[in-house]
């Protein structure tokens, strides 16, 4: 199989861990009645703000990538500097998104609720397995592609990297929505 196939099913699989335990961890709560949708939290806004623009970043850094394909976007100094800088503008996007809502949950300014905090202590429960279970697909995945050749080409092991923290710093703000889907 491609190395990018395993990429993605590294990615994939580190959003499907944050899914599956988000959903798990949070217990199930009363339905709302038909018609009646609460508004948007403070801390669901920034959480979906920065899950979006993040998403949107990697998603350009993942079609760079998928257009010019590893070697070329390792070799080429144009290609890898634009897949560079949007990795880190996806990394400042959700990272800041992070510290935004850690300073808020931080101060007593009354505007997150019990709720929120609830929410926001269970969230990051699964970035840690999700960020595991991504490195091991990449592993297993690299691994079987290049056991021949006796070493992994360095831009793979740059992709690993990559996609571990991003897939952590996805974990929380997903995290967050999830809570609040779960309520």
């Amino acid at each position: 199989m491609p190395v990018l196939l395993w990429g993605i099913l590294a990615l994939v699989g580190g959003l499907v861990a944050i899914w599956v335990g988000v959903r798990r961890s949070l217990p199930a709560a009363e339905p709302l009645p038909k018609g009646v949708e609460l508004p948007r939290t403070p801390l669901q806004r920034v959480a979906g703000w920065s899950l979006g623009i993040g998403l949107l970043l990697g998603a350009g850094a993942a079609g760079i990538l998928a257009y010019h394909g590893p070697e070329t976007t390792y070799e080429n100094d144009n290609v890898r500097l634009a897949f560079t800088l949007l990795i880190l503008a996806t990394m400042v996007v959700l990272g800041g998104g992070i510290i935004l809502i850690k300073r808020e949950a931080s101060r007593d300014s009354g505007l997150l609720d019990e709720r929120d905090l609830a929410i926001l202590d269970r969230a990051p429960a699964v970035q840690g397995v999700a960020t595991l279970l991504t490195m091991v697909i990449w592993v297993i995945g690299l691994t079987e592609r290049f056991h021949d050749a006796g070493a992994v080409p360095l831009f793979h092991l740059m992709l690993l990297a990559w996609s571990c923290l991003v897939v952590y710093l996805l974990g929380l703000p997903l995290g967050i929505l999830l809570g609040y889907r779960r309520r």
